[in-house]
């Protein structure tokens, strides 16, 4: 298993429900791959000096997870799917 650092900038304009929905999905796909969210740090929104999608308010979401490598590109695919999910990078952990 590998350790991964998984950020997330969802829309800011979701509700509170939504963006609980859309992580429990994302929660969920990594689940069911085998892995584990080792932690979950939820950064509300931040003010940025650029725009995405004509807004300068994101809401910022930073997952660790363990996963297999091989599992990432399908939870890559989910994220991709999801259009409330505006940016998403992973970065693999030293050991």
């Amino acid at each position: 298993m590998n350790k991964y650092e998984l950020m997330l900038i969802l829309d800011p304009k979701l509700s509170d429900d939504e963006k609980t929905s859309t992580l429990d999905t994302i929660k969920k796909t990594i689940t069911d791959n085998a892995g584990s969210i080792e932690k979950e740090d939820v950064w509300w929104e931040k003010k940025l000096a650029y725009k995405i999608n004509k807004s300068d308010v994101w809401f910022y979401v930073l997952l660790q997870i363990e996963l297999e490598g091989s599992k990432l590109k399908e939870l890559t695919n989910t994220i991709n799917l999801l259009k409330k999910v505006w940016r998403n990078m992973f970065v693999k952990q030293d050991s």
